[in-house]
């Protein structure tokens, strides 16, 4: 049969998210670039170099066929666990607030985890695949090594992040629900031991309770996105007339552009920012929902709730709701790690998409999804049943 049209949004919302992102990157970073570096276009000269290496990843993974892509899965899964190793080595990585997460190989500098982030969601979803791989000794292992290695750096926030994908992907893949809770209460109570006995992260707990405690100190950050994000409003002081990115807001292109989107796209801004992103993340899931091939779905899955965790942990420590973190916001925080794989796992998607058309954009799209979507719960209900009994 012919394939459909191809009528995708994901290529559109993708797009319009890395435009925000380059354009918000190089209003709001000339002050942080002019004074820390000397050079006011440094960080959008980087980001435009590493835009580029990202929309070549994003075709390569786009056109290479699967079928080789899985056969080296383990090899690239086992890659990024020894790049994890070699960046907590001194010597070998770049020390930042005491934390060794950039990987420096001289010509190169990279995150590791960003790595890592890609290379899990592939190789869970080919082990969950398999029913008879998707049981929680599997879940513990390949998540407990990375886990780890981060927790080292230190980085809880990505270990935490990771944690959330792979658990998810070990539930989509027919994992028992009763076991899965208590693996869940165990990490849950590892995190909180290492948030109180770590200074920095407790002091940030702190801060999120009680933001008037320390407000020269660790409190300095959270308030200054309270005052951005407030003196904003409803709809913005206007293109380029934030008054906070002059010195003022500490990672102003990285951790804390959204609220500098806020501060000059007012509530509006953000409120429109995060309809993309739901609507990014809802297409994917969909287009999960339809596939046939069970570790295309879950790669299709890993890739949306990795997007869908990232986004919610940095809008939760922007709103207040949750302690700073330091993780990207997707697509438009500036980081030319984060990027290049979160471009590359979109390729995969897209491969993925143009070899499912029909099932998407049928003129019986209604009717074929009802059907598919009742098989797929189908087939997972069986593999419950199975990995139960």
């Amino acid at each position: 049969m012919k394939p459909a049209t191809l009528k995708s949004p994901l290529i559109l919302l993708i797009s319009i998210l890395i435009v925000i992102g380059i354009i918000f990157i190089s209003i709001s970073s000339l002050s942080e670039a002019t004074t820390s570096i000397g050079d006011k276009f440094f960080f959008l000269r980087k980001q435009s170099i590493w835009l580029v290496i990202s929309i070549v990843a994003y075709f390569i993974f786009s056109k290479i066929k699967l079928n080789t892509i899985k056969q080296f899965i383990p090899l690239f899964f086992l890659l990024s666990i020894i790049a994890l190793v070699l960046v907590i080595i001194p010597g070998l990585s770049d020390e930042t607030l005491g934390a060794h997460r950039w990987l420096n190989l001289g010509i190169i500098k990279f995150q590791p985890s960003e790595i890592l982030k890609l290379s899990l969601v592939l190789f869970l979803a080919q082990l969950f695949s398999k029913s008879q791989n998707c049981h929680l000794l599997n879940l513990v292992i390949y998540l407990g090594i990375p886990f780890i290695l981060i927790i080292i750096e230190p980085n809880l926030s990505t270990a935490i992040l990771i944690s959330a994908i792979s658990i998810s992907l070990y539930y989509l893949g027919g994992g028992k629900i009763g076991s899965l809770f208590v693996f869940c209460a165990f990490l849950v109570s590892i995190s909180l031991i290492l948030v109180l006995i770590s200074p920095y992260r407790s002091a940030r707990l702190k801060t999120m309770i009680d933001p008037q405690q320390n407000q020269n100190t660790a409190s300095y950050h959270s308030n200054q996105i309270t005052l951005t994000l407030a003196s904003g409003g409803f709809f913005g002081k206007g293109f380029a007339n934030s008054d906070q990115k002059y010195s003022f807001l500490p990672k102003i292109s990285t951790d804390s552009i959204l609220a500098v989107i806020g501060e000059e796209a007012g509530f509006i801004g953000l409120f429109s920012i995060i309809i993309i992103y739901i609507s990014l993340i809802s297409y994917l899931f969909k287009l999960a929902n339809v596939v046939p091939d069970k570790f295309q779905s879950l790669l299709i899955s890993g890739t949306a709730l990795w997007i869908a965790y990232q986004t919610l942990i940095n809008v939760s420590a922007i709103a207040g709701i949750i302690p700073l973190t330091g993780v990207p916001l997707p697509f438009i925080s500036y980081g030319g790690s984060s990027l290049t794989t979160l471009a590359a796992a979109i390729g995969l998607v897209h491969n993925i998409e143009k070899n499912n058309s029909t099932l998407l954009y049928s003129n019986h799209e209604s009717k074929d999804n009802k059907d598919h979507h009742h098989h797929r719960h189908s087939s997972h209900s069986s593999t419950r049943t199975n990995s139960s009994t």
